[in-house]
This record gives C-alpha cells, structure tokens and sequence, in this order.
C-alpha cells in the first residue's frame, strides 16, 4: 500500500501498517512551544504597529498610502543619488523653463571649469571696483560685522594697472550733472568704475566662503528680496535659511543644530519632503507668467548658489579647517530644493548670454599690460566660447515679454532686479556686500545681453552695445560661480553616499562561519 507524501521539511506523518515506534513527547514541551508562539505573535503585531514611531521604519500597511515626492524634491533626491556612469532619464531630471537636465548641465560645466578657473584668477578678471560703502535706502543698519573673515582687504594703487587709474574721474563737484547709475538698457545697477567712490578689490584674496555674519540683518536681505521684488510671491524661508553665516544659531541667539540626512537612500525623497516648502504650500505657483517665473528662479538660484559656497567652504572649529559640510548643505537647501533646481537655472541663463555674446566677447580687449597673463586671456576666452556655443540650445530667450503688455513687464522686471542691487548695500557684512553685488551684476548683465539687445546687435561692429568692463568681469566671475556650485554639489553628492555606504556596512548582518 502506497504511503502519503509530504513536502520537504516537513514532519512525516505516521501511516497505517507503520509500525515503526515513535519516541513520545512530553506534554509539557507542546504547552511551552504554543505559549512561546503566542507571546511571539503578540510581540509581531505589537511591533507592525508601533515601529515606525519608536524604531523609525517605514510605516506599516495600515498606513494611507505615501504620495510620490513633489517633482523638486525628487529632482534633488535624484542629484543627491545619482551615481558616476548612471545615465537618468527621468522627468524631474529637466529644468523647468530650460532645454537642458541636470546631467546634461553637469557635463558641459566639467568642460567649461577648467578655463573659467584659470581665466578668474587673471589681474583683468580677478580686480574689480565696487562700490562697497553705499548708505542702505531700505531700513537702519544694524552696523556691519568685524570679524576677521567679514571684511575685505583693499588693493593698494601699485596694484591696480595704471591705465584703469587714470579712468576714475570724481563725481563728487558735479552737481546734478551726476552719471546716472544705470541706463534704460541695465537690469542691474551698474557703477561704472570710472566714475564714483569705489573700492579696488581682488576677487580671489576675497572669497565668497563662510563669515559668521548671521541672524535678523542676515535674513532681511533675503526677506526683503523676495517679498519686495518677486512680483508677490512670498516663499517660506527659515531663519536659518538666509545670511552667509552660521547655522548653529538662530536670529533669537539660541543654538539650531544642523539637521541631519538619513543614512538609508530609499529615505531621502520622503525626508526632503518632509523639509520642503511645498508642504507649506508657499513655493511658487505653477500658473504665474513665465517672465515672473524667470525672475524668481534667478534670485532664487542667487540665493542657492551663496548657501552651496557656504556650505562648501565652512569652517570646522572642531578641526580648525575649511571643509565641506554635508549637513549643512542639506538644511540650507533641502529645505528649498527648488533651489537647488534653480542653481542649474542660473547656470543655464548664464550659458545662454555667453552664447549670444560670442562674437563680442570673442573680439573684446582685455589687455591689463601683464603680458604673461594677457597671453593665457587670449588663449582661455575662445576655448570657453567654443566650448559654450557647442552646447546648443539650451535657453530660448525670443520666448518671453512677447504679449501686449511685454514692454511694461520688461520694464516693472528691470525695476525690480535694480532693487536687488540696492538691497545688496544693506549687507552688514563687507565681504558679502562683495559678492552679492558682483553677483547680481553678472546675473543683470546676461538678462541685459538676452532682452536689452537683439541677436544682431552682436554681429558686426557693436556700435549699439554698451557693457562696461565691470559687467564683463562680473559675468565671467558669476560663470564661475554658478560652475562652482555645480562642482561642489557633486562633492555633496559624493559625501551624502559614502554616509550610505559607511552606514551600509556598519549595519550588514555578519555571516556564520
């Protein structure tokens, strides 16, 4: 008689006719097997249900389902994420109002850094006259900051080459014949440094990095930017968010630690989520004109890029050194990663003056009588031009101010950028005072470039342009920093995956022997 088969691993059943004896079971041995099987089921469903609140796990399937991230938030997981060699294909991965995705971005700044880090550190590029003490219009100062890395060091007379010397003429018996501080065809306040009160500077000895400028003066900068000059779109900013100081201390004095990135990656769309603005539901609506969208993403992406150099430049007084901060960069800008969007923007706009410019430029006289230097300009401008006109389309600029009341939008846009030049002088802080007019300049000089002028105006032999030698240096060093934000996303980005990496292998399940 055939006997019942049982699956593998299970316990045989005994079948008539078995007589083999089976050793007996103590009664006492099933009583403990069932109460031990029952305080482990209660120990399962206790836990299903209270982990994701005490162990921080994901939430179990009780739990509504979870929304996809917003498309800024996943667009920041996925800069965060990607992974050398990975090619992404997803839509978060384009900038909006562009041609261009981020990686296609980063590809072209990896070809364009190399001459745009040697031509920054020329005597034409790297000296600059601004006006760097220009009485705030806006509020009372709150007085500037005078620690050590605030302020900057001016360059003496022997320094600066004497044919831009001789330039200076002094406004200050002029009377109501004053030159005006900018044209109808400026987005920007300009500050022709041949006229005025200017400071001659060296970019290079004066670096956009951390300062410890910070709190209430810090952040009314970027308050009164955004909620003045933004066409009334008034996003959520943090306390922390604003200045180019620390974040360890809130505008009431008390300590803000950083916060920080989870170490697991299938976590960090849904922490971003949790940081973003979007849930305020205070980020920019998706149904303003796109000329009002333009604006707000150049401020923004301003904003952006001085946090990413912050954060990438900070001081460790634990270690005593300059150094990237990870977390830092995640509070500053994973609590708005529309920014981080928006530094990408920048850097698109940017290219797309360059681009237009080319035959100017290309033509343009930077001889400062450093011969050495002047050699390596000449040798340095063509490649970076070459390089950026092989780029393609990547901004449509014949797009916008095209409807019926274009002309006064134009000009309520170039009104409220020129704002921003004067915001600037509220600054407490010297050496970012420095940057935030340099950099407004060079973002105002490309908006200039791209609605200011036709395409024909830079053919032939520019007689209808007029770009000031301030505007050039500012556009190149702008450039510059934007590609410099990029290539210090990509060392967060690293950073953030050696975390993972680091927490991977500190977590693994060691094997039996």
């Amino acid at each position: 008689m055939a006997k019942t088969r049982t699956p593998p691993g299970s316990t045989t059943a005994r079948q008539p006719g078995d007589d083999t004896p089976k050793p007996a079971r103590p009664r006492w041995i099933w009583t403990v097997i069932r109460i031990t099987a029952l305080v482990a089921a209660a120990a399962t469903a206790y836990i299903a249900r209270d982990s994701p609140r005490v162990l921080g796990f994901s939430s179990s399937s009780q739990d509504p389902p979870k929304q996809p991230p917003s498309q800024n938030v996943g667009f920041m997981a996925q800069v965060l994420q990607k992974s050398k060699g990975q090619n992404i294909c997803k839509p978060e991965g384009f900038v909006m109002d562009t041609y261009s995705d981020f990686d296609g971005i980063e590809a072209l700044n990896r070809r364009v850094a190399v001459p745009l880090r040697k031509l920054i550190k020329t005597k034409f590029f790297r000296t600059l006259r601004v006006e760097l003490y220009k009485p705030c219009q806006f509020w009372k100062s709150e007085g500037s900051c005078f620690q050590r890395d605030c302020i900057v060091q001016p360059l003496e007379d022997d320094q600066i080459p004497a044919a831009w010397r001789k330039q200076t003429v002094d406004q200050t018996n002029f009377g109501p014949f004053l030159r005006p501080e900018f044209t109808d065809k400026d987005f920007a306040i300009v500050n022709d440094e041949t006229y005025g009160e200017g400071v001659w500077l060296d970019l290079v000895e004066n670096p956009e990095r951390f300062t410890g400028y910070a709190g209430a003066g810090a952040n009314a900068i970027w308050m009164s930017i955004y909620e003045h000059n933004c066409f009334g779109v008034p996003p959520y900013i943090q306390d922390t968010a604003g200045g180019w100081g620390s974040q360890l201390v809130n505008v009431d004095g008390k300590s803000m630690p950083f916060v920080q990135p989870p170490r697991k990656q299938r976590d960090l769309a849904p922490f971003l989520e949790s940081l973003a603005e979007e849930d305020a539901g205070l980020t920019l609506p998706a149904d303003v004109p796109k000329e009002y969208r333009i604006f707000y993403r150049a401020v923004s992406g301003l904003h952006a890029s001085t946090s990413t150099h912050i954060c990438a430049d900070y001081f460790n007084a634990t270690s005593n050194k300059w150094e990237p901060n990870l977390n830092c960069f995640i509070a500053r800008i994973g609590a708005f990663p529309d920014r981080l969007q928006n530094i990408y923007f920048n850097f698109v706009l940017l290219t797309r003056a360059l681009q237009k410019m080319e035959p100017y430029l290309a033509a343009y006289d930077y001889s400062t009588n450093a011969k050495k230097e002047d050699r390596a300009v000449a040798r340095l401008i063509p490649k970076l031009l070459k390089t950026v006109k092989k780029a393609g389309l990547v901004f449509d600029d014949s797009e916008l101010f095209l409807a019926a009341n274009g002309r006064a939008l134009k000009a309520e846009f170039k009104d409220n950028f020129r704002n921003i030049s004067r915001i600037m002088d509220c600054t407490g802080c010297e050496k970012c005072r420095l940057w935030g007019k340099t950099q407004t300049l060079g973002i105002g000089t490309a908006l200039k470039a791209l609605f200011s002028y036709p395409d024909r105006a830079f053919r032939g032999r520019f007689t209808s342009l007029d770009f000031k030698r301030n505007e050039i240096v500012a556009l190149i060093t702008t450039y510059f920093q934007f590609s410099r934000s990029i290539e210090d996303i990509g060392i967060f980005r690293a950073m953030y995956q050696n975390l993972v990496t680091d927490w991977r292998a500190s977590n693994a399940v060691p094997t039996i022997a």
